[in-house]
């Protein structure tokens, strides 16, 4: 949905310079002289009025998408950049180096013996009444 409202704001963002870059400067439009009839489609005052018309009706439609976009894009889940993403995996990867380099691998067993040595030094001494020594 997003894409769709991208291109069709492209190409109104398109025909809203090429119309406005028809318009005369001075107020007028399309540089067309006095001459001609009056009751031509294209007179000087019917094309201004409908390249007038045009150019409201494009800006109005510009506006409309962009609101639409900006409110698209605020709902949709905020994903990180890529650099961020990028940034992860190169923390991660090294995180890993690290870890599989630094850490020996310690048989489960003797990590079992460790902490039950702790835990019984640890309750040993909870249980050493502290007897106060005087000088």
């Amino acid at each position: 949905m997003i894409n769709i409202l991208l291109v069709l704001n492209i190409i109104v963002v398109v025909l809203l310079i090429g119309i406005i870059l028809l318009q005369k400067s001075e107020g007028g439009v399309l540089g067309m002289g006095g001459s001609g009839s009056k009751n031509g489609l294209l007179t000087t005052r019917s094309a201004g009025n409908l390249i007038t018309k045009i150019t409201y009706i494009l800006g109005a439609l510009f506006f409309i998408i962009c609101i639409l976009l900006a409110a698209l894009v605020s709902r949709r889940e905020k994903s990180k950049s890529f650099i961020s993403t990028m940034m992860e995996k190169e923390k991660s990867s090294v995180a890993r180096e690290v870890k599989s380099t630094s850490v020996k691998k310690i048989p489960e067993e003797n990590v079992k013996r460790e902490l039950l040595k702790e835990a019984v030094k640890q309750e040993a001494v909870k249980k050493k009444p502290v007897v106060p020594t005087s000088k």
